[in-house]
């Protein structure tokens, strides 16, 4: 399970507008084998994000992993999570530790000797990934205090079996939110957990 010190940083958000929310991802792949006793049997490893643009820095993807763990512990309370000190700080956007994990998401995630490796710090069955994309659009008439900013946070989360290195859920989804600014920075955190909320509600489910 999450550390405390992960836990305690998260934003304290509830789902409870989200309860009879209808967004759904879209599923590009799932493993007909694949149930939802697998999942609460073989614990899952959230993996830190990785974004297409180097502009999110440290910060926001660690509020980034910490509401994708939140989503899961929220909507999925059957499912239990692996997690280590090492992978804690990873989390939390500690830059060494991170870049460890992140190796995962080379070559699809699934070569081997990085599984293998991961696999026995963390003792998890399943590893998520997230790749993301965020960018933000200014609407106005040139008047900064008037200005309308939207923003969309774009991306996949893929679910990988440690066993066999196999890709066995895969979903996609798109989260645009608009409103009036003074800045244009980048905080796709604004979106975290009604996004990662989408994607565990898309997992194998008891019927």
């Amino acid at each position: 399970m999450a550390s405390a010190l992960l836990l305690a940083s998260m934003p304290v958000l509830g789902l409870g507008a989200l309860a009879g929310c209808a967004w759904q991802p879209t599923i590009l792949r799932v493993d007909p084998a694949l149930t939802s006793k697998d999942l609460v049997g073989g614990k899952i490893a959230i993996m830190p994000v990785k974004f297409d643009d180097d502009k999110v820095g440290p910060q926001e993807r660690s509020l980034m992993a910490a509401a994708f763990v939140r989503a899961v512990l929220q909507t999925r309370e059957d499912i239990h999570l692996a997690s280590s000190a090492s992978h804690d700080r990873a989390l939390q956007g500690a830059l060494e530790e991170e870049a460890k994990f992140m190796r995962v998401y080379e070559e699809g995630g699934t070569e081997p000797a990085r599984l293998a490796e991961l696999t026995a710090s963390l003792n998890a069955r399943y590893f998520a990934l997230s790749r993301l994309h965020y960018e933000q659009a200014v609407h106005g008439g040139g008047n900064m205090a008037g200005n309308t900013v939207q923003s969309t946070l774009s991306g996949r989360v893929s679910l990988v079996d440690t066993k066999s290195g196999a890709v066995v859920w895969e979903g996609e989804f798109v989260s645009t939110r608009s409103g009036v600014d003074t800045q244009v920075d980048p905080h796709p955190s604004m979106h975290a957990l009604p996004f990662f909320s989408t994607f565990v509600r898309g997992w194998p489910n008891q019927p």
